[in-house]
């Protein structure tokens, strides 16, 4: 079904302030965040617990705008992008930079990966940018800075094409989405002349602008690096272009080839939803910290030090170790015929992604279900300092009559969104073109590995909620 047949769907593409002027609407927002978290910070890390909630500016950014995002992801595919404020800022850093040649080392995608390694690791682990208000304005600078930088040097839009890691992950929770947005008739763009989707005259135009990340809209196989920006809707002289409903997970079922970087990305973002999610019990957090409290006691480091190693041990060398291990074992269970490294390693990444995703619907309703105690004293105190002492101190204590009302529908949803990751799972497994072209061994390697992976959650959320 093409929804670009309904009307009010249809205009709102087509409008000429279309992202234009939701874009600016965020870019406001955007500020007003980085204004309410600078100077708000404390060296007190029981201080910092609360202030993370107590504060609106980190409060909105950290508990509700990502969670909306990755849902919003899932749903819609890059929805966030097409709003996005730094979107509208590379563009015009664009229009009067150098537009040099984006080199190989970019377009490979490692530098996304490396850099969203380097914000948990160090950023969330060791500078705590989502505890420390003051912390998380400087992070949210530091992001439209290099943003700018690198839109002034590289020619269209090289920061959310290569270097951004939001819309790297969006990009791949894309695949997840009913939507898709695509060519309506291949053959009507093979016999266009103009090409004014893709043409260079029309990069850096303010409306009607060709497609600055690189898409033609008639080969467009899956949903990862489409922003939805509408522009090629605009300056199609044929109006050829569909937003279309279909199945969830449709991606998944053809041949999408992940990118070697992507699987690296995949595997880390997997070691962060656990993280996350066995974070929230105290029993599964005990069990996760085991393996990084041993190894810092034995070195006999503590403080942040014994924070970057031990987000270092559970973002890097846990999840290359989980790689190696699969990849040994499949090889092991090829017999005869050595099966690809590369090819097992796409394809188990490729199985984890809708329990990772799962995970991280879970973690965001959690998040935002539990945050709903301080928003009212986060409007009265804005910046959140005395409020965060109030309840350090023990004289005030929020309301969590909200929250625990919530508790069991969070805890069915929860059960429900991993039982459906494990079902989805189960369907890829056995009709993905990806997955057909391994051995049946290789197969049993790669279900005993998702179902270990899916394991993890399971029994934390059953076990937590339930037990």
């Amino acid at each position: 079904m093409n929804l670009l047949k309904i009307k009010l769907i249809k205009a709102l593409f087509k409008a000429s302030w279309f992202p234009i002027i939701p874009q600016f609407a965020m870019l406001t927002v955007f500020v007003l965040l980085i204004i309410g978290g600078l100077g708000v910070t404390t060296d007190d890390p029981v201080l910092a617990g609360w202030l993370r909630d107590t504060n609106l500016s980190n409060l909105i950014v950290w508990s509700y705008w990502w969670p909306i995002i990755i849902i919003a992801a899932i749903v819609f595919g890059r929805l966030w992008c097409t709003v996005c404020p730094v979107e509208l800022i590379t563009y015009w850093a664009s229009r009067i930079g150098l537009r040099l040649k984006v080199p190989h080392l970019l377009k490979s995608g490692w530098i996304v990966t490396i850099f969203y390694t380097l914000i948990w690791i160090i950023g969330v682990h060791t500078l705590a940018i989502n505890r420390i208000p003051h912390q998380m304005a400087l992070y949210l600078l530091f992001l439209m800075i290099l943003a700018i930088d690198i839109s002034l040097i590289f020619h269209k839009r090289a920061f959310c094409s290569y270097v951004c890691p939001v819309g790297h992950l969006l990009g791949l929770y894309a695949l997840i989405s009913p939507f898709e947005w695509r060519a309506d008739d291949p053959s009507i763009c093979k016999s266009c002349k103009t090409k004014d989707c893709v043409v260079k005259k029309n990069h850096y135009r303010l409306i009607r602008r060709s497609c600055t990340s690189n898409l033609y809209p008639a080969t467009i196989n899956d949903n990862r690096d489409c922003l939805l920006c509408s522009q090629c809707l605009k300056t199609c002289p044929y109006e050829n272009i569909r937003f279309s409903a279909r199945r969830p997970f449709a991606d998944f079922f053809t041949g999408v080839n992940l990118r070697p970087a992507e699987v690296g990305f995949i595997l880390l973002v997997g070691a962060f939803v656990v993280f996350e999610i066995l974070s929230e019990w105290s029993v599964s957090f005990e069990i996760m910290m085991w393996l990084p409290y041993l190894f810092t006691d034995a070195i006999g480091i503590t403080g942040t030090l014994a924070n970057f190693v031990s987000a270092t041990i559970m973002f890097v060398v846990v999840p290359i170790l989980v790689l190696l291990v699969v990849a040994a074992l499949a090889k092991l269970a090829s017999g005869r015929k050595a099966a690809p490294f590369g090819m097992t390693v796409k394809t188990f990444a490729l199985l984890l992604l809708p329990t990772i995703a799962g995970a991280h619907i879970i973690k965001s309703i959690l998040k935002m279900s539990s945050r709903v105690p301080y928003w009212r004293s986060a409007l009265i105190d804005p910046k959140g300092i005395e409020t965060a002492q109030k309840i350090a101190a023990g004289t005030l204590v929020p309301d969590k009559s909200v929250t625990d009302t919530l508790t069991p529908a969070v805890g069915f949803t929860s059960a429900a969104v991993l039982l459906i990751a494990l079902t989805v799972t189960m369907l890829i497994l056995r009709r993905s073109v990806v997955v057909r072209k391994n051995s049946l061994g290789v197969k049993i390697i790669l279900l005993l590995g998702v179902l270990a992976y899916w394991a993890i959650f399971g029994l934390t959320i059953f076990k937590w909620r339930f037990g």
